[in-house]
């Protein structure tokens, strides 16, 4: 009898929960989403989905939406055809002393939960969930919260030939609004999908609303949902990504 009257509060507190991190009532900036299109000469980029990180967020209302919502998004991805460029980024150091950072590095504190982790270390590889195709997807080592620091992601975006990318990752704090505003400034046309975009559990709930319905959209970068992603992959491309 205490489970039957429990469970109503449990359930609309975990509703309550799921809304103030973002899912679902984020307004998206994009209002003609029937014209919405990639174009043909556009990166995905999937930020920081590592386990250390993902695990942070797994079992979770916020957190099991948002993984849900990312595998949906990446094999829809892998099933275009030809498949547009997809990169990965993973957070990890040279040696365990990570000599990327120096003592006093405030990105030093700020990943110091993951230890002294190196490629080898299992925390930083991308969460099971979140496919990625061997030989096919770019994955990349990175020492700071901007997705392009410390490798060739600019080198590989320029080279390609990308004018337009799409955003997905953990934190929307971190690596989605530092890579935002830097691509922003080496003039792509930014979009983060907003259900595919998460904060960790001990922070704030509003802080994923504040950033995706009050930072981003002043660049301006556009912040759409899942749905609008999918209907813009469908109307995009064939992708001019040289493989």
């Amino acid at each position: 009898m205490l489970v039957a009257t429990l469970l109503p509060s449990v359930l609309a507190l975990a509703t309550a929960a799921r809304a103030q991190a973002g899912y679902g009532n984020i307004t998206s900036t994009v209002s003609n989403d029937t014209a919405l299109s990639f174009g043909k000469n556009y990166a995905v980029l999937n930020l920081d989905m590592i386990t250390g990180l993902v695990a942070g967020v797994n079992g979770t209302a916020p957190g099991d939406a948002f993984i849900s919502s990312v595998v949906k998004w990446i094999d829809a991805v892998h099933a275009v055809k030809p498949p547009p460029l997809t990169i990965f980024t993973r957070i990890y150091f040279s040696t365990p002393q990570k000599p990327e950072v120096g003592p006093n590095a405030p990105f030093g504190a700020a990943v110091g939960g993951l230890g002294n982790v190196t490629a080898a270390n299992a925390i930083t590889e991308v969460w099971p969930a979140f496919n990625v195709t061997k030989n096919v997807d770019v994955v990349l080592q990175k020492t700071r919260y901007y997705a392009g620091a410390g490798n060739g992601l600019e080198e590989i975006l320029r080279t390609q030939g990308i004018d337009t990318v799409v955003l997905s990752g953990t934190r929307t704090s971190g690596v989605i609004i530092s890579t935002a505003y830097r691509l922003f400034d080496l003039d792509y046309k930014v979009y983060i999908i907003s259900d595919n975009v998460i904060e960790a559990v001990s922070d704030p709930l509003h802080i994923n609303k504040a950033i995706l319905e009050g930072a981003i959209p002043k660049l301006p970068a556009n912040v759409i949902t899942l749905d609008q992603a999918m209907r813009a992959l469908n109307a995009s491309g064939p992708v001019n990504y040289a493989q």
